[in-house]
């Protein structure tokens, strides 16, 4: 039996997809993720859509058509109709035309583009890694701002559906990159803590920056949810000249799962208050274990107590976690689960848009965006915008609850969201 090692993985579903962060615990083997080192496992190329990324115009409407690949594995095509602000995936019918997948069913004619995009794919060696990139821009572009944008912790490629349209038909160069372990990258994506994945970021931004395409004066990061964590470590290590960020949280990532927890305890008042105040006890037990590797004789009569309790499937525990865990598994852990951004946020005097979702249940938004502005003060960070939107779950879609399996149908994006990112970047001279 090979060794075995747990990591946390922050699922995060892209821009536009209704899927929550959940940190969610995932046992590998050693063995097997050395299998996956290297491994060019999903190469997914602009070629393989029948309908070409960009914009089109439909009916007087704005369709912005992009891949997205999360899974790396299972590839849609996405859209996002910026008329009637809905959200989701379609499929080929016949030659150009296309219809969504879900109720009711629209169809368009996707002909030709009217912002069609170019991607020029390329490969950074960063140390033994190999990461793949592409910046996408429309032909001919010339010196333009450029936006990078930072998965969550995921097995994402660089197709990140139609936020790259997006910004290209507003003026905007685009970089994406396939996470550790998927398409052209080494490495596993399990293993990238937000240190790890903010040096891949800068490592990929110094290798794009001198690209006749690039302004190098007018580079910026766009982070959603677990990459919130890495964005803001960026600017501390290039010279970013704005940061947007989607759902980040600013609490350390023990807070944040604590909340995430919570939250999916209460769902449809699954358990009680009575019921969910000993699992939040027994998980910051367990927690604190990791962090300081000591107190294990307490975590783990608790931890044999709460296996005898309803809500423990709920808890962040892996399958055979003996305590203390084996050193393999035990610095994966630590390394997926000990981070705290208030350092970093100290040292941000970047321009910084920050949105969040008022009934995100995978991050607190009214706590995160506190101390976002405390931080802001501190550091003397002159322009910062934080906007949270009413009746908004964590992808910023329309919904009356927050939680993931509970959108409002047809899937939407909430009043005002992508157009704020735009409105702010052209207010700073970045569109232009």
């Amino acid at each position: 039996m090979p060794n075995s090692s747990f990591v946390a993985r922050r699922m995060t579903k892209s821009d536009t997809r209704s899927a929550g962060t959940l940190l969610v615990l995932t046992f590998v083997t050693l063995a097997g993720a050395a299998e996956y080192r290297g491994k060019n496992l999903f190469h997914l190329p602009v070629s393989s859509l029948a309908a070409k990324p960009g914009a089109y115009r439909v009916a007087g409407a704005t369709i912005y058509v992009g891949m997205e690949a999360e899974p790396a594995d299972n590839p849609t095509i996405q859209y996002y109709d910026a008329k009637t602000r809905r959200i989701g995936t379609i499929e080929n019918v016949s030659s150009h035309e296309y219809r969504t997948n879900g109720s009711p069913v629209v169809t368009f004619v996707l002909d030709s583009p009217v912002s069609p995009v170019v991607e020029k794919r390329f490969l950074v060696e960063h140390g033994p890694d190999r990461l793949g990139a592409s910046l996408w821009q429309a032909p001919g572009a010339d010196r333009r701002s450029t936006i990078m944008l930072i998965h969550g912790a995921d097995d994402e490629t660089r197709a990140m559906g139609f936020l790259i349209p997006y910004f290209v038909s507003h003026g905007l160069n685009v970089i994406t990159y396939d996470q550790r372990g998927t398409d052209d990258s080494t490495g596993n994506w399990r293993y990238s803590g937000p240190d790890s994945k903010a040096e891949d970021a800068v490592a990929i931004l110094q290798k794009v920056e001198n690209d006749a395409a690039v302004d190098a004066h007018r580079i910026g990061v766009w982070g959603f949810s677990n990459g919130g964590w890495s964005a803001p470590i960026v600017p501390t290590r290039f010279p970013l000249a704005f940061l947007i960020l989607k759902s980040a949280p600013s609490e350390s990532i023990t807070e944040n799962v604590l909340y995430e927890i919570g939250q999916a305890l209460r769902e449809h008042d699954r358990f009680t208050s009575e019921q969910t105040s000993p699992a939040l006890a027994f998980e910051r037990t367990m927690l604190l274990a990791l962090q300081t590797n000591s107190n294990w004789r307490t975590a783990g009569e608790a931890l044999n107590a709460a296996k005898k309790q309803s809500w423990f499937p709920y808890m962040r525990v892996p399958p055979g976690m003996t305590t203390p865990p084996p050193p393999p598994m035990l610095a994966a852990l630590q390394a997926a689960l000990i981070y705290d951004p208030a350092a970093t946020l100290l040292r941000v005097r970047t321009a910084t848009l920050a949105l969040f979702g008022a009934l995100d249940k995978n991050v607190d938004a009214s706590d995160s965006a506190a101390r976002f502005r405390k931080a802001a003060k501190q550091a003397g960070l002159k322009d910062l915008t934080i906007v949270t939107f009413p009746g908004a779950g964590h992808t910023l879609l329309r919904s009356t609850t927050g939680y993931e399996d509970d959108p409002l149908l047809p899937e939407r994006t909430v009043e005002g969201y992508p157009e704020i990112i735009i409105r702010w970047l052209d207010a700073r001279g970045f569109t232009k």
